[in-house]
């Protein structure tokens, strides 16, 4: 009698443990169905081998994927949610996962593992889950963040990240991990834009862009760059659609690759032009420009092709372009800042100054070591870079070609490109504010300019700088720098695309050109007149000794003609 008692005790405890070691997981749907696009589950679908993510959090693992605890049996139910609770739908991602289940049974919809739900409180589809989410007013505005609180995304791990930093901007904001709902094949999501540059927040959470458009909290998702924590939020947005309609649409594609080439024309006769100068015209100014006009020409045909093209340019072709561009436009303001330089050296005390063919030819020799030695480094890193692995450093990689046929992101562009640029161009700015006092105020003042048309002979001169030393090109790293609507940034856009016109109108149209184009015309019955054109050999290098000894005694029309 007492051993039947005890079986029976034991039998109990075990039919009781099972019982209770038992997690009962919610399907949304019932097997061999799957939720439809409005939260119905269509019918008639083949069962495939499918199980949710489930995280160890004992030992920060998951289990086998494809695979459930033996603890877990599934039952059919939707979740019923509670006062102060709203349903939404998280869909399946595969890397980073949308939510993870415990071996518990709870729900985990936040990639820092910030906040579980119960079992009640959703239930699980191959599609995705629908969550039972909490809320404290139904009035209040929920933000989604994509991180969550605490986080940030990294561009090169394309994942969420804990951070230290404090996102101040986020502090007035009730936000909510979300990334957006993004239906279709392709990435999740694209970097879109910058909140309060491109996108502005509004007070009922949809977003506007500069284009006017509406976005709901559905379609977005704002975080901060785990690689650029000091800089803007950046909007995260689905992939656009019918992406090459847009651009056949926006008049920027067709003003700015129109611009180019024109640009590439002008640069080609500036080219002739320029070497139809008598030989002993400043030949380290005609080097530089030279060489300058020609690093421009590449590049504005390349970018030119590259607009035109759209998306119909891909692959080992796209990065090859797009390393070719980065090399060709840095030597391009690494010439302009050596050009500078010069112009700036020649001027700077307006005193005679001479070179002999031996210090001029050195001098030549250290311009091209600066102006083609440090784009190659800089370029020659950033082609190294591009081919490291994704993973296993910290070091930022262009990532040529994977979003364009150019940098892919903001940080990269800073990194590789505007950020060089723009200490060049703050230099070149300051040789030519130096350059501008020393004839304003030196000349201005001297006995060389006494009247009114040598002054606005002098003006020109300036005007002149301007164009010779890029400073508009400025206004393309601030238009970058400061963002905001496309709109703002059309007509120096369209100036600095059309800079080939420009050094054309200063460099192709002064009278020496016209000269050297009389001398050819002439020259069937004279052969003897061909020492008169300037050679491109670099063997024997004439002098500057004649024109810069006559700036101090000499009309501003000989200045003039320097620029």
């Amino acid at each position: 009698m007492a051993l039947s008692v005890l079986l029976s005790v034991l039998l109990l405890t075990c039919v009781l443990t099972d019982a209770f070691s038992e997690v009962i997981v919610y399907r949304c749907c019932p097997k061999n169905q799957t939720l439809s696009p409005s939260w119905e589950c269509t019918g008639a679908v083949k069962e495939r081998s499918w199980a949710p993510v489930v995280y160890v959090q004992d030992n920060g693992t998951f289990i086998t994927p494809g695979t459930v605890p033996d603890t877990w049996r599934y039952s059919v139910r939707r979740p019923e949610c509670r006062d102060k609770q709203q349903i939404g739908f998280f869909r399946s991602k595969p890397d980073p996962p949308a939510f993870v289940t415990l071996l518990d049974g709870r729900l985990l919809t936040s990639p820092l593992f910030k906040e579980a739900y119960q079992t009640s409180e959703f239930c699980l589809d191959q599609t995705g889950a629908l969550v039972c989410t909490n809320f404290t007013d139904e009035r209040e505005i929920l933000i989604p963040k994509c991180c969550g609180t605490g986080g940030s995304y990294s561009e090169r791990q394309k994942a969420c990240f804990l951070t230290k930093a404090t996102h101040w901007e986020f502090m007035h904001l009730n936000t909510v991990q979300k990334f957006p709902d993004c239906p279709g094949q392709g990435p999740d999501f694209v970097i879109g834009g910058k909140l309060n540059l491109t996108h502005w927040l509004k007070e009922n959470g949809t977003l506007e862009d500069d284009e006017g458009r509406k976005l709901s909290p559905d379609e977005f998702c704002l975080e901060k760059i785990e690689e650029n924590l000091e800089g803007p939020v950046h909007v995260f947005t689905c992939p656009p659609i019918e992406t090459g309609s847009k651009r056949h649409n926006d008049i920027r594609f067709t003003l700015y690759p129109l611009g180019f080439f024109l640009s590439v024309f002008f640069l080609a006769v500036t080219l002739i032009a320029s070497c139809l100068l008598p030989s002993t015209y400043h030949v380290l100014h005609w080097r530089c420009q030279t060489n300058h006009v020609a690093c421009l020409l590449i590049g504005d045909l390349l970018l030119a092709v590259t607009q035109l093209s759209g998306d119909a340019l891909q692959g080992p072709g796209c990065v090859f372009i797009a390393i070719s561009m980065h090399f060709i436009f840095l030597a391009a303001f690494f010439w302009l800042n050596t050009m500078c330089f010069n112009i700036w050296w020649t001027f700077r005390d307006l005193r005679p100054a001479s070179l002999d063919k031996g210090q001029e030819a050195c001098r030549l020799r250290i311009y091209e070591l600066y102006a083609w030695g440090g784009p190659l480094l800089i370029a020659g890193i950033g082609a190294i870079f591009d081919h490291l692995p994704d993973k296993g450093h910290n070091l930022i990689r262009p990532r040529f070609g994977e979003h364009r046929c150019w940098f892919y992101g903001d940080a990269e562009l800073l990194y590789y490109f505007f950020g060089p640029i723009g200490v060049l161009l703050l230099l070149n700015l300051t040789l030519f504010a130096a350059t501008a006092r020393e004839l304003t105020c030196g000349l201005w003042k001297t006995e060389v300019v006494k009247s009114n048309t040598e002054r606005a002979a002098l003006g020109r001169v300036c005007l002149k700088l301007v164009v010779v030393m890029g400073v508009t090109w400025v206004a393309d790293v601030v238009s970058w720098a400061v963002g905001g609507p496309d709109y703002i940034w059309y007509l120096t856009d369209i100036i600095n695309a059309l800079q080939g016109v420009l050094i054309f109108a200063v460099v192709g149209c002064q009278p020496q050109v016209w000269a050297g184009v009389k001398r050819l015309w002439c020259m069937s019955g004279s052969p003897n007149d061909n020492h008169n054109v300037r050679s491109s050999s670099s063997h024997a290098l004439p002098s500057l000794n004649d024109q810069n000894t006559s700036i101090t005694n000499t009309s501003t029309k000989a200045i003039e003609t320097l620029c």
